[in-house]
């Protein structure tokens, strides 16, 4: 199973868990009355974010798209951290703080994910890199071989 259809997967079971759990809550089920559409963003927001992070880390892209899958799952986390506090009444002053940690943990995150390298970062920085002179000059002598084994 390819990583791209796991995800995929886990966001589509995430909507239809979501959906079930506001459906039980609207009739009114015992015990679901808690369950609220602030909650299920909440829910669906973190569970896409830790999804996101986790496609960043450990998908085989390049660089800047795994930056690009953290940056979002840190956003979705921001998210779900923002409407956490709206639906216990978190103080208003702890909130700013929490985000700013999601948000510094995310650049972390995105900064190891990449390892520090240089998206751009070609062959010519490889051990044994030829340029072209010096594969112009090895096809020139390997051209003279030949002539002079012909001869």
């Amino acid at each position: 199973m390819s990583k791209r259809f796991l995800f995929g997967l886990i966001v589509c079971l995430l909507i239809v868990a979501v959906a079930v759990l506001w459906l039980l809550s609207a009739l009114k089920v015992e015990g679901m009355e808690w369950f609220t559409l602030g909650w299920a963003v909440t829910i669906a927001a973190g569970i896409l974010g830790v999804a996101f992070i986790l496609r960043g880390l450990f998908g085989k892209t390049a660089g800047p798209l795994k930056k690009m899958w953290i940056f979002f799952g840190s956003l979705f986390l921001v998210v779900a951290v923002i409407t956490l506090a709206c639906e216990i009444a978190m103080p208003a002053e702890i909130i700013a703080p929490i985000i700013a940690i999601v948000l510094a943990v995310g650049l972390l995150i995105g900064f190891v994910a990449v390892g520090g390298k240089k998206w751009d970062e070609g062959d010519n920085q490889k051990v044994g890199y030829k340029n072209y002179y010096q594969r112009k000059a090895e096809e020139e002598a390997r051209k003279k071989e030949e002539n002079d084994d012909q001869n």
